[in-house]
């Protein structure tokens, strides 16, 4: 009986993931991450081990693109100011693509910054 189940779960999971691949087309058309130019905050966040940066596509100060990098490592320097290390691509990203607050979230499987491995984030809900 474990076998059936072993299997039966193996199926699933490749099943969802061939299905999680298939979506990954609607992050083609999100946009490349913005110059410092636009860059409107930054939060450096030890806890959760995110470097967060938001960013205004138009440059209007509405924040309507995000972005977090995994900190790989930190230190304070000697003025107490926290100085990071981070992977070279972020791990999630969020669009604004309506500018009406609501943000697509997606992840990159690889974090190489290629579009191919970027796909929309699909949380698992709580029962």
């Amino acid at each position: 009986m474990n076998n059936n189940k072993c299997g039966i779960c193996w199926i699933c999971g490749l099943l969802l993931s061939l299905g999680l691949v298939g979506s990954g087309i609607a992050a083609a058309d999100m946009p490349n991450e913005p110059s410092e130019a636009n860059l409107i905050n930054e939060d450096v966040n030890i806890i959760t081990g995110l470097y967060i940066r938001e960013y205004s596509l138009k440059g209007d100060g509405i924040v309507d693109y995000k972005t977090a990098r995994q900190i790989i490592f930190y230190e304070n320097n000697k003025f107490w100011n926290t100085v990071v290390e981070t992977e070279e691509w972020p791990l999630f990203y969020w669009v604004d693509a309506n500018r009406d607050g609501i943000f697509d979230q997606y992840v990159d499987q690889r974090v190489e910054g290629k579009r191919e491995y970027i796909i929309p984030y699909l949380p698992v809900s709580e029962k």
